[in-house]
């Protein structure tokens, strides 16, 4: 039996004024402004959501740590996880400072040899370009975070040198440093 022409629209009228009504949740930026450009890029190129990853410098360990599991587990057969192998001694340490000077391999890591690798492909220098890293250095508290660190490695030559300089001028220390 066939309907008549009118009445599929008289159904169709009021099933897309309804389908029109329905809304969802508001979320912290709309997609259709200039606001969700930034966010909405950072979601898709580097897969970080703030909402939900909290800062990105541990965001970015937590991708490095991963990244370091799948190299432990494809070459050198070794899980941490495994209750059957050794533990590990430093795998589940917190996240040491972030900053390239205590330890230049963690601020580098296999993200920073691969973009070197594709500048020198590309008729550069092997310059290590490592973006997580410079990202978290450059979000609030990443530049007091990579300086603490810097000052770690250049505290000892610098309290040596300043007692050298006192010694060799004969310039009395200060009170302070006693």
């Amino acid at each position: 039996m066939k309907l008549p022409h009118h009445f599929g629209l008289g159904l169709a009228l009021p099933t897309a004024l309804l389908a029109a009504g329905c809304t969802s949740t508001q979320t912290t930026t709309t997609h259709w402004s200039s606001n969700s450009i930034g966010p909405s890029m950072s979601r898709a190129l580097l897969s970080y959501h703030p909402e939900t990853d909290g800062s990105y410098r541990d965001f970015q360990w937590e991708k490095k740590k991963d990244i370091n599991l799948t190299l432990m587990r494809h070459f050198l057969n070794y899980n941490p996880y495994n209750p059957n192998q050794s533990e590990s001694t430093n795998f589940f340490d917190p996240r040491p400072p972030h900053s390239l000077l205590p330890r230049p391999w963690n601020y580098i890591h296999v993200e920073g040899l691969v973009m070197g690798a594709i500048l020198y492909a590309s008729g550069g220098a092997f310059v290590p370009i490592p973006i997580d890293s410079v990202i978290g250095t450059l979000e609030e508290g990443g530049t007091e975070e990579f300086m603490a660190g810097v000052a770690t490695v250049l505290e000892p030559p610098r309290a040596v040198l300043h007692s050298f300089m006192h010694d060799a001028l004969s310039i009395p220390e200060p009170a302070e440093t006693h």
